[in-house]
């Protein structure tokens, strides 16, 4: 079945029409917060499971999780609300 000159072809509900908004960028106050709340966070993420294997005895007690846990909980948590200040 071919398209004739009068017919269109159905639009995509999920199709990229027009520009994205991250084509027109953001500041750059912005992103490095964003970056700087994803590394915090992954931090948290990453040191937070030997934080509590060593408290629950499968581990031995170190001192990196128990500085690097909060740490990065509160990195992350500071460069999201510096992240939403920037965009308000």
């Amino acid at each position: 079945m071919t398209l004739t000159g009068k017919q269109s072809p159905a639009a995509h509900a999920f199709a990229n029409q027009g520009r994205p908004v991250f084509v027109q960028g953001g500041s750059t106050a912005r992103k490095f917060w964003a970056i700087t709340c994803t590394v915090g966070f992954g931090v948290f993420w990453f040191a937070g499971p030997f934080l509590v294997s060593e408290l629950f005895g499968a581990r031995e007690l170190t001192l990196w999780p128990l500085v690097l846990t909060p740490l990065g909980f509160l990195v992350g948590t500071l460069g999201r609300i510096m992240m939403t200040r920037e965009t308000a």
